[in-house]
């Protein structure tokens, strides 16, 4: 099974480049992964057999149609079936019950109508959007305006929907031929760190790392409360989540509002602890994260590592005897009422001043490995602001820009690694 619900993008393409770009981008900032031609690196397999491998492994398929039917081939696979490669994926996705997302660029006045490309064009929109076969369409006239409306269609698939029951569906048919991608060891405690001494370690993990596994974006939470608002895409673009959640929470109850964050941390592909967590548990006696949901408990769970977790105004749980402990500074989802969402879920927090104690003395006596994390947030930054800056940290990130590398790397006396949060992990073990 992949890590994220990935979505293939079937259309024209030399017409309709800009709209498959504004697609992929829309379905990068729901944290789900675009399958596009462009994207799709040659292994050695024909054009077909990579274009269909690649479908029969998505579990969403956006149809972009514009003015033009495409190219028929005429010879290997489709050759003499008078179809264009556009139909001829839609035809496999419906094969594999992948539920389509169909838009439509709506026609310019005097558009031909006539040609035999038209013609097919022309019919291949009523086979989609029959009546009593085919499927509800969208139509749309520019490339942002079809970013918006495929943004909008696909949040239905972290709600309560048609689209995230396809999808549920669809996942149970591609687990059942899929054999497992990763498999967990029983934990071995690490060596010992040839300087005892150096520093302990700990590691600092954000959004990062939620995001490599599959959970969505901050921007589908958002999209999800805004619409639930009733407020337009503008709107809610606005407005930070802390300020949505503050004014859903007013309007639609406490329950309600926590329900929505719930159901996003439980999307309809199941997301599962990656190398990064198995690793991360393995080396690290205490994690500290941003992060509401249990990947790191999960992953302590399967290696049958004891653990326990802290959180603003809870209580400790778990094993008494932890060989981790992990501090959850903005609560856990499995706890909604240690949450942090709102600036008055911030509030509360800050006044459990036994957890920030403890918190303060990690940061004072440890070596930071930062993962994960972009380092803008207010409260990321205040925790490496108020750490003992004399020990040098680590921030991993994929790409490190020169403003980083000035502003906040030699300001906060951290070391930049670039590289993915796996790939360090594992690299360097002790």
């Amino acid at each position: 099974m992949p890590a994220k619900i990935r979505v293939f993008v079937s259309s024209t393409m030399d017409d309709l480049a800009n709209e498959r770009e504004a697609v992929v981008g829309a379905i990068k900032s729901l944290n789900l992964e675009p399958v596009n031609a462009e994207g799709i690196l040659p292994n050695g397999g024909t054009s077909w057999a990579v274009l269909e491998q690649e479908i029969r492994t998505s579990l969403i398929c956006i149809l972009i149609q514009g003015e033009r039917y495409g190219w028929i081939p005429t010879e290997g696979y489709g050759g003499g079936k008078g179809k264009s490669v556009t139909h001829l994926e839609i035809d496999v996705a419906r094969d594999q019950e992948i539920p389509i997302l169909p838009f439509f660029k709506k026609l310019k006045y005097g558009a031909d109508s006539t040609s035999e490309d038209a013609i097919l064009r022309d019919k291949f929109r009523n086979e989609i959007g029959n009546w009593k076969t085919g499927l509800f369409r969208c139509e749309f006239n520019l490339a942002s305006d079809l970013r918006e409306k495929a943004f909008q269609a696909l949040l239905d698939v972290f709600t309560s929907s048609f689209l995230r029951t396809a999808v549920q569906n669809r996942v149970s048919k591609v687990a059942a031929q899929s054999p497992a991608a990763f498999t967990f060891t029983s934990w071995v405690p690490p060596p010992p760190l040839a300087d005892a001494s150096a520093p302990p370690e700990v590691l600092f993990a954000g959004a990062g790392l939620s995001l490599s596994a599959g959970y969505p974006s901050a921007n589908a939470l958002a999209g999800v409360i805004g619409r639930t608002l009733g407020l337009d895409p503008d709107q809610t673009s606005r407005h930070s989540l802390a300020q949505l959640f503050e004014v859903a929470e007013t309007m639609l109850g406490r329950d309600r509002s926590l329900s929505i964050v719930s159901k996003l941390l439980n999307p309809p592909l199941p997301v599962e602890p990656t190398p990064a967590h198995v690793a991360a548990v393995r080396r690290f006696p205490i994690i500290l994260t941003t992060n509401y949901d249990r990947l790191f408990e999960r992953a302590c769970e399967m290696l049958k590592i004891p653990y326990s977790v802290r959180t603003p105004g809870d209580d400790v749980s778990g094993d008494a005897k932890p060989a981790v402990t992990i501090f959850k500074i903005d609560g856990s989802i499995d706890r909604p009422t240690t949450l942090v969402l709102s600036p008055g879920d911030a509030n509360r927090a800050r006044m459990d001043r036994s957890f920030w104690a403890a918190v303060e003395d990690v940061m004072n006596t440890s070596r930071p490995i930062v993962i994960g994390h972009s380092m803008r947030d207010a409260n990321s930054l205040s925790l490496m602001n108020g750490r003992n800056r004399k020990i040098r940290g680590v921030y991993v990130a994929p790409v490190i820009d020169p403003i980083d590398g000035r502003l906040l790397l030699d300001g906060l006396n951290l070391e930049g690694v670039e590289s993915s949060a796996s790939d360090y992990l594992w690299r360097t073990q002790p």
